[in-house]
């Protein structure tokens, strides 16, 4: 494959099939002369570059003389191989739910059919999913928009790349009591709280509000457990796939919370802003050829693969 794409040549190689990837069907490519100065090697190298990218089928060029050459024809899937991004790494909540699955099935999906490999982690925690992106450790973090956006604020290197659309993360939340006898969060009781969650954090605080609570920090995957426990008295969680016969539930009652809610059932994908070749490969992807796939593992029709 070019020698190897580890090799000068093969990093030059990758370099121009990058350029190449940005350049609209049909607009003028750099001269020669110009890539042979911008990645400092001869001439001769980059000639060989573009035949080989031609030969291979990922593009094709044609020289107009004085006006210089144009690109007829691009394969993104192939360019996408030979620019160094033939797999990408995402990290995902935990796969509790099957909206979760169906995310993480639908995005495998789309990466087969562009040839390409994405391997998914899994991490409980927006605010430590998105540190893991900005450290550069994963080219990209699924999260709630309302995530997303408090995490952009903090963090300007940031960005929202692909959004899914509504409910695409969560469907609903609602508070949990360990009590029946319990309509609402009073004075006294004991709450769990995800400070790793920015989600349920805010819509935590937004229920509270000014009441004398004690938060009782817990692992957000544990939170239905310690309530059944009775080790704590109440907590916000989402209902997707929760038997709400096994477990005291109300609405959210806070206007802000249910503001926010919005933002929070919708899932997108986090990326740092000079990663322009993930952010290049997500918004090439077939939104709703994901969510379709989504939609069919929500139903139990699709077998989860990622």
């Amino acid at each position: 494959m070019f020698e190897s794409l580890l090799s000068k040549r093969g990093l030059i190689l990758q370099k121009i099939a990058e350029e190449l990837l940005f350049i609209e069907m049909n607009d003028r490519i750099p001269s020669v002369g110009k890539f042979s100065e911008k990645f400092n090697v001869g001439r001769g190298t980059v000639q060989t570059a573009l035949k080989y990218l031609e030969k291979s089928g990922c593009i094709k060029l044609e020289a107009r003389g004085h006006l210089g050459t144009f690109l007829r024809m691009k394969e993104i899937p192939q360019l996408f191989k030979y620019c160094g991004a033939e797999r990408l790494t995402g990290v995902m909540p935990l796969p509790y739910s099957k909206k979760y699955e169906g995310l993480a099935s639908g995005l495998t999906s789309e990466f087969e059919k562009n040839h390409l490999n994405l391997s998914i982690a899994f991490m409980r925690g927006a605010k430590l999913r998105l540190e893991e992106v900005s450290k550069g450790r994963y080219d990209f973090a699924l999260v709630s928009k309302f995530s997303a956006a408090e995490a952009v604020k903090q963090d300007p290197q940031l960005s929202i790349a692909l959004s899914f659309g509504k409910n695409s993360y969560v469907s609903k939340h609602a508070i949990f009591f360990s009590d029946k006898g319990k309509n609402e969060i009073n004075n006294g009781m004991k709450v769990g709280i995800d400070n790793f969650s920015t989600d349920q954090k805010i819509l935590l605080n937004a229920e509270v509000n000014k009441k004398e609570v004690e938060f009782v920090e817990l692992n957000y995957m544990h939170l239905l457990q310690h309530l059944r426990a009775k080790t704590i008295d109440a907590t916000i969680w989402n209902i997707d796939e929760v038997d709400c016969e096994m477990y005291h539930t109300r609405p959210l009652t806070s206007e802000i919370a249910k503001k926010e809610e919005a933002k929070i059932g919708e899932a997108v994908c986090v990326i740092r802003k000079e990663n322009i070749k993930t952010e290049f490969i997500l918004q090439h992807l077939v939104l709703n050829e994901i969510t379709k796939i989504q939609a069919l593992v929500e139903k139990g029709v699709f077998i989860p693969k990622y």
